[in-house]
C-alpha cells in the first residue's frame, strides 16, 4: 500500500514536471521606423487559437521608454505561449523584449554583443541583456557594421520613405527635387527662394530636420543623394519654446528623443533619435517652423494638423508621390481609411525606399546557445525559411498566403487602413544596394 502510494506520487510528480513549460527570451532591437510592423507581427505570434494571447507591457520614461503605447512604443515586452505555427518551441513560453534604438545602432549592438537595458515582463524591472536580433531599414553592407561571419541578414520587405514638411511650412514648399536634397544636406537648410524663385526670400530658410547617425532613415537619405555612410550633415534643432532653429556647437552633442534607459551613445552625433521625434517638430504650427525632412510612412501618418488627416504633410519627391493615390495617400482624402496602392514603388517610379532586413546569428554558430546570456539556441531561433522556428515564422517571405505571426501577414492585414510597407512578392522593381539603380 505504502509502496503503491509512493509510486503513484512519483508518477504524478514526473507528469507535473513534464507539463511545466520552459520559458525562452527573444531580445529585439534596431529600426524605429519599422517598430509598428514588428510589434503587430510579434503580437500575432501568440494570438492564434487555441492560444489565448499574450500579456503586453510598455516601457515608461523611468525604464527608458517613452509615453507611447502599442505599436508606436519604442520599448515593450510580450509574454505568453506561442502559437502552433512556432512548432519548434512546442507549448512553451516566449518572452519578447523590444527596445528600438535605430537601425545602425541595432546592427552594431547585435554584432558586437553590446548589452542593452530591456523591459522585464512585469513592466517595471530592467533586464540587462545582449540583443538577439536587429531590424534595419537598410542593408548592413551600407553601414559600418556589415552582418558577416557569425551574423547574417534576411531581406523581409520594402520600407518606403516619404518627404514631409512642417504644418507651419509655406504652401510654396510642395515638392522636393533630387538637386534640392543634395544641395541641402551639408548646410542643413536651403533659402526659401529655392522654391519660390523670389529674390526677397533668399534670406529666409527652410530647415532640414535630421536624425542621428545611427538612423536607417538618415542612411537611406544619404544613399539616395549618392553620399557615403558618415557623410556630414548640417544639423538644426527646433527650439519650441523660443520658436527658433539653432545649430548645436561643434563641441557639444544635442540629442532629441528617448535613447533608451542608459543606452545613450553620443558617438552618433547630434540630431533626432526617432522618427516620432521628427514628426513632433513638424507638428508645431508656427511660421518660424519652416521645415522639411524624410520619414517612414508609419511615422509620417500621425503628424498633427488642423484637420487631423493622416499623411497630410507628405509632399512628392521629384514630382512623384509614393502611392498611386497621390496627395490622398490612403484614399478617402488621406484619412487613413483606404488601401495604399504602392504602384509607383512597385514599378520603380518612386525611389525613396530600401529593403528592410533582419540581422541575426548565422547558422554556423548553432551550438547549444548563442551568446552566454541567451536561453535560445539556433534550432529554436532559426532564420527565414526554416519552418517552425521563431524567425522562420516572423520573417517568412512567400508568394502565397503568409503565415499568421509573420511580418508579411501583418502587412497584408494592415492594407485596409493603409499599409506602411510592401511585401517582397509584390515588387516588380528591385535594386542591388541602398540608393542604387532601380531595375524595373
Amino acid at each position: 500500500m505504502k509502496k503503491s502510494l509512493l509510486l503513484t506520487l512519483a508518477v504524478s510528480v514526473l507528469g507535473a514536471s513534464q507539463l511545466m513549460a520552459t520559458t525562452y527570451d527573444l531580445y529585439i532591437t534596431g529600426s524605429t521606423a519599422f517598430r509598428a510592423n514588428v510589434h503587430d507581427a510579434c503580437k500575432r505570434l501568440f494570438d492564434v487559437t487555441p492560444v489565448v494571447g499574450s500579456t503586453e507591457r510598455t516601457g515608461t520614461s523611468a525604464t527608458g521608454g517613452d509615453s507611447k503605447t502599442g505599436n508606436a512604443a519604442a520599448q515593450w515586452t510580450m509574454t505568453g505561449t506561442v502559437s502552433n505555427n512556432v512548432s519548434a518551441l512546442g507549448q512553451n513560453i516566449l518572452n519578447i523584449h523590444a527596445l528600438f534604438t535605430g537601425s545602425v545602432q541595432g546592427l552594431q549592438t547585435v554584432e558586437q554583443s553590446t548589452k542593452l537595458l530591456f523591459l522585464g515582463t512585469d513592466g517595471s524591472t530592467i533586464v540587462t541583456n545582449t540583443p538577439t536580433i536587429a531590424f534595419s531599414d537598410v542593408a548592413s553592407a551600407s553601414t559600418a557594421y556589415p552582418a558577416t561571419g557569425n551574423y547574417s541578414e534576411d531581406k523581409i520587405c520594402v520600407q518606403p520613405f516619404v518627404v514631409c514638411k512642417g504644418v507651419g511650412t509655406t504652401s510654396a514648399v510642395n515638392n522636393l527635387t533630387w538637386d534640392q536634397l543634395r544641395a541641402g544636406l551639408a548646410p542643413g537648410r536651403l533659402p526659401l527662394s529655392t522654391w519660390t524663385g523670389n529674390p526677397a526670400d533668399h534670406s529666409s530658410y527652410v530647415y532640414f530636420v535630421e536624425r542621428t547617425k545611427d538612423s536607417g532613415t538618415r542612411r537611406t537619405l544619404l544613399a539616395e543623394a549618392q553620399q557615403a555612410y558618415g557623410a556630414a550633415l548640417g544639423i538644426w534643432i527646433f527650439d519650441s519654446t523660443n520658436n527658433v532653429f539653432y545649430q548645436p556647437s561643434i563641441f557639444t552633442t544635442t540629442i532629441i528623443g528617448s535613447v533608451g534607459n542608459n543606452n545613450a551613445n553620443l558617438n552618433w552625433g547630434s540630431g533626432y533619435v526617432g522618427g516620432g521625434d521628427v514628426a513632433k517638430v513638424f507638428s508645431y504650427s508656427t511660421n518660424s517652423n519652416q521645415s522639411i525632412g524624410i520619414l517612414s510612412l508609419a511615422d509620417a501618418k500621425g503628424i498633427v494638423n488642423s484637420t487631423n488627416q493622416a499623411w497630410s504633410q507628405v509632399i512628392p519627391f521629384n514630382g512623384v508621390w509614393p502611392t498611386a493615390a497621390g496627395s490622398a495617400i490612403a484614399g478617402n482624402g488621406g484619412n487613413g481609411s483606404g488601401t495604399n496602392d504602392f504602384t509607383p514603388i512597385v514599378l520603380g517610379q518612386y525611389p525613396l525606399w530600401a529593403y528592410e532586413v533582419c540581422a541575426h546569428p548565422a547558422a554556423n554558430i548553432d551550438a547549444s546557445t548563442l551568446n552566454s546570456d541567451q536561453n535560445l539556441n539556433y534550432a529554436l531561433l532559426g532564420k527565414q525559411g526554416v519552418a517552425g522556428t521563431i524567425l522562420g515564422v516572423l520573417l517568412n517571405a512567400q508568394s502565397g498566403t503568409p503565415l499568421v505571426g509573420s511580418i508579411e501577414n501583418e502587412i497584408e492585414n494592415s492594407k485596409a487602413i493603409g499599409a506602411t510597407a510592401v511585401r517582397l512578392s509584390e515588387m516588380t522593381a528591385s535594386r542591388a544596394s541602398v540608393g542604387g539603380t532601380i531595375t524595373p
